[in-house]
């Protein structure tokens, strides 16, 4: 191979390598926004930071701020990591224990995310609904 050759053929894999990136980054944030809780009155907005996934209390119902205080802009989820259309490896904090427990994420369309909570053991495990809270005109 001439030194043209092998030239090309290194910037055609670093091409290719940068645009699988950005495929894999933009399904990655297809979690980002707001999402409401299944009783659908407190919402948390994931964001992404450093290449992870967090989730802070955006809209807080009168029935919640009255059970937990007033979290708002309060951390729940943190560390989530992005692998094979899901999200796992995270944390979810219970807002007024501070429990933590384990949390995996996908989503079953554009607009429902499926959050499997669950400690130590995945048997023992439960599964929140959220949807995708549209922005207000």
């Amino acid at each position: 191979m001439t030194l043209l050759s092998k030239t090309l053929f290194c910037l055609l894999l670093c091409l290719i390598a940068i645009s699988t990136g950005q495929s894999t980054d933009s399904n990655a944030d297809r979690i980002l926004g707001r999402w409401l809780f299944p009783k659908k009155q407190t919402c948390v907005e994931i964001y992404r930071e450093n290449g992870l996934y967090f989730g802070r209390m955006a809209q807080i119902s009168g029935s919640c701020q009255a059970s937990y205080g007033n979290i708002s802009n309060k951390v729940v989820l943190t560390n989530l990591s992005y692998t094979d259309n899901s999200w796992s490896g995270g944390t979810m904090i219970h807002p007024s224990s501070g429990m933590k427990f384990s949390v995996e994420m996908h989503m079953s369309n554009p607009n429902t995310l499926v959050a499997t909570v669950y400690k130590g053991m995945k048997m023992f495990s439960k599964e929140l609904v959220l949807t995708r809270q549209q922005p207000t005109s």
